[in-house]
């Protein structure tokens, strides 16, 4: 065969393998944009950031044919690759160079395979001057090698490109919702960037608005995936929700969370306007939009005690508890006076006093729950939270709170400790002394023979 036949059998052959990457430059000058087989994932490096990647951008192969290829010589080249050095370029075009070649063979796709032999498990990006060798030969053939001060766009230009290949293949192809397990095309579902988690669009959007009615937005808008925590980004719960109100709705709502996350910020009550507050004692806050002035603390009319109301009303009912547990104690220490007197006498004209003492005490135990109950209700029932002050009602279990709003955890200083009397709440301590008082009523009724229980 002439070298013309075994250069144009070839150019078909790699038309063949290339197709629509390889394209003429002239009659006797191709190129080629050799893609990189990745098959296990390469770490970038520029400084201390690192990343890991499964694309790259192709690598130029210029190849210009001349009489004496296959025959004699090899054909001539040029490589051409923007983000390895100039220097690498160069070592490069001295492997091929130095390529066993045999005369009478073609050799392209030996160099090619050659070339992808130049990435191996990892790529760093240097920030200083290299060591220049053979600075005096610059080799022509060397194109388009990147500069160091380029690196850092370089690092980032192809992580950049490494996201939108894998867009690309995940929407080329069928994938499996996480939520519902249905095989779906990935042009139809979502992929989180911050985790990576995909799902459908539908399942997706019902998740997002489900936790939107719950209240939960912002940081606290997390990835369905269990364990995952990884917040959704902004243009995510917009390309989500596909609802332009609901979306200023959760901006809004984010920003207000942000802002009553700060110490030195509330909100006025008439307006809702962002009010900057000071550590100054006298709680006084004032609304620049509506000049409206209101306690910081309890969002009423500025008043100019220095101590709030709400406060000072919830001191009085603790001391009012406190006067309570000790006549109650008291009381209670008499009717057993009293219950051990009636039983040494045994003396039926006592039982009216003791019938009469046993009511007195039912109708204290009602009367006292009664009187409590309502004051305790609007006050010892609730708490504010410390970081924002959002009021908090228990309803029973332990004493660890958790605020849904800011997300803060406390613990509830109304819960008594049952090991201090002087802690203990006047209806906690009356109920755990219940048990007692049935014992007394028990003894006086077998006495008096009331029958009262």
């Amino acid at each position: 065969m002439t070298n013309i036949e075994k250069q144009s059998d070839e150019i078909l052959v790699l038309q063949s393998i290339f197709d629509k990457k390889f394209h003429f430059l002239d009659e006797n000058q191709y190129e080629i944009s050799i893609e990189f087989d990745l098959n296990i994932p390469i770490t970038i490096r520029f400084d201390n950031q690192s990343s890991i990647i499964q694309y790259l951008p192709p690598f130029n192969l210029i190849i210009q044919y001349h009489d004496e290829y296959p025959s004699e010589y090899p054909p001539s080249f040029i490589v051409s690759c923007f983000y390895f050095s100039k220097l690498n370029l160069q070592k490069l075009c001295q492997k091929l160079d130095n390529y066993p070649f045999n005369n009478g063979d073609v050799c392209v796709y030996d160099w090619i395979d050659l070339i992808k032999l130049e990435i191996n498990n990892e790529m760093i990006f240097h920030t200083g001057a290299e060591e220049e060798e053979d600075e005096e030969e610059n080799d022509p053939r060397a194109l388009n090698g990147y500069l160091m001060e380029a690196g850092e766009k370089l690092f980032q230009y192809l992580i950049n490109y490494n996201q939108q290949r894998e867009n690309e293949q995940f929407q080329n192809q069928l994938q499996t919702c996480l939520i519902c397990t249905d095989d779906i095309r990935g042009l139809d579902c979502i992929r989180l960037q911050r985790c990576r988690h995909f799902y459908c669009r539908s399942c997706l959007n019902n998740y997002v608005r489900r936790t939107l009615d719950n209240g939960k937005f912002g940081e606290k808008l997390l990835c369905p995936q269990d364990q995952c925590k990884q917040p959704l980004l902004p243009t995510e719960v917009k390309q989500i929700i596909q609802d332009e109100q609901l979306y200023e709705k959760y901006e809004r709502l984010t920003l207000q969370h942000s802002l009553e996350l700060m110490d030195d910020i509330i909100f006025c009550p008439r307006c809702q306007y962002t009010v900057f507050i000071d550590d100054s004692a006298d709680n006084l806050a004032m609304c620049e939009q509506c000049r409206y002035a209101f306690c910081k603390i309890c969002k009423n009319n500025f008043h100019s005690q220095t101590a709030c109301p709400n406060q000072w009303m919830i001191e009085q009912l603790k001391l009012s508890e406190e006067i309570q547990r000790k006549r109650i104690k008291t009381q209670k220490q008499e009717s057993r006076v009293l219950l051990g007197e009636t039983e040494e006498r045994k003396n039926s004209s006592k039982s009216d006093k003791h019938s009469r003492l046993a009511k007195n005490l039912l109708y204290e135990q009602t009367t006292f729950e009664d009187i409590l109950s309502a004051g305790r209700i609007d006050t010892l029932n609730t708490q504010p939270c410390p970081r924002c002050h959002i009021r908090i009602e228990k309803n029973g279990g332990c004493s660890h709170m958790h605020c849904t709003r800011c997300d803060h955890h406390f613990t509830w200083q109304a819960v008594p400790d049952t090991s201090n009397p002087n802690n203990i709440s006047l209806l906690d301590n009356y109920m755990n002394s219940a048990m007692r008082i049935p014992s007394v009523k028990k003894a006086l009724n077998k006495v008096t023979n009331t029958g009262l229980y």
